[in-house]
């Protein structure tokens, strides 16, 4: 049976409603089939905030789950894991690499999951924790995809992204993964970065879960570097997957963000922390107003 019952409120996101802390980072809590999930953290300063002002207790997350390792994505690991101790953890072991972006002329500019948080999250009892390395269930109709085949020619990474910072090692990131939840009216899917490839991403979900019908997308699609081709094969693949709603967040880009407008009308609303989406009530329409995070310097051409 498909879940019926769903919430999902954007908790930490680029833009921001009136009354929420602006980061550059991403995190989801989603209420589905009887549980309470955390789907990544960002940076740390905005997610205890947020989540007060949304109503979430964060001390009652029954899963945390990491999209992976980057510092924006779980930089409150270590505040969830100390108020929530009875939460189980999901993610791919690679989420723990040291992690650097490397540009021409420029220092390397780390991107790893900050070292407080990554000992939090490997102290806590094994039993806990499980590691992912491939599509699973995490509650009923509500799983993750595990690492992303890189199929399509187009989709890379979307940056320049080493393991070390001699930038001799390319990063894979190959601990990328994306959230699913399998709806009356289809797949809802939630991606962290999407350094694997929306493409890629939505392709394997519906394959490997068994739904192709694509209700939603929502997340951070990483599309900031992407070339015309590439955006044009995504807006293409959405074309096609026809979901109802389209709801890019954090990394995806203003120029990506504009042509799935163009592309899509009405059926596209960015995200900021604070939109809440359920099943009995669709996001509201684009609101204006919004505040924008201030982002490190260069961010606006290498978001991570």
């Amino acid at each position: 049976m498909p879940c019926t019952d769903f919430d999902i409120r954007i908790l930490v996101d680029n833009r921001v409603d009136d009354g929420l802390i602006q980061e550059h980072g991403f995190s989801v809590w989603i209420e589905a089939s009887g549980q309470r999930i955390l789907f990544d953290t960002g940076q740390g300063t905005a997610l205890a905030h947020n989540a007060t002002q949304l109503g979430c207790d964060l001390g009652r997350t029954d899963i945390l789950v990491l999209s992976h390792g980057h510092y924006d994505h779980s930089g409150a690991v270590s505040h969830v894991v100390g108020i929530a101790p009875s939460s189980r953890m999901f993610c791919h072991s690679n989420a723990f690499l040291p992690r650097y972006s490397i540009r021409p002329g420029e220092a390397p500019r780390l991107l790893s999951m900050p070292f407080s948080d990554g000992k939090a999250f490997l102290d806590v009892s094994d039993s806990r924790i499980t590691w992912v390395t491939g599509p699973r269930l995490v509650a009923p109709d509500v799983g993750v995809s595990g690492p992303i085949a890189r199929l399509h020619p187009l989709e890379d990474t979307g940056g320049p992204f080493f393991l070390d910072p001699e930038g001799r090692h390319p990063d894979p990131i190959r601990d990328d993964m994306s959230l699913w939840i399998a709806g009356e009216r289809g797949l809802i899917i939630i991606t962290g970065c999407c350094h694997s490839g929306l493409i890629n991403t939505v392709e394997q979900i519906r394959t490997r879960s068994g739904t192709e019908r694509v209700f939603a997308i929502i997340g951070g699609f990483h599309l900031l570097n992407a070339s015309p081709q590439r955006l044009e094969a995504t807006c293409s693949a959405i074309r096609a997957w026809n979901p109802d709603v389209v709801i890019p967040c954090h990394c995806t880009g203003d120029t990506a963000e504009a042509l799935l407008i163009e592309t899509l009308g009405s059926r596209v609303i960015p995200g900021y922390a604070g939109l809440q989406f359920s099943a009995s009530r669709l996001p509201d329409a684009v609101k204006t107003g919004l505040r924008s995070a201030a982002l490190p310097p260069g961010a606006a051409e290498r978001r991570s």
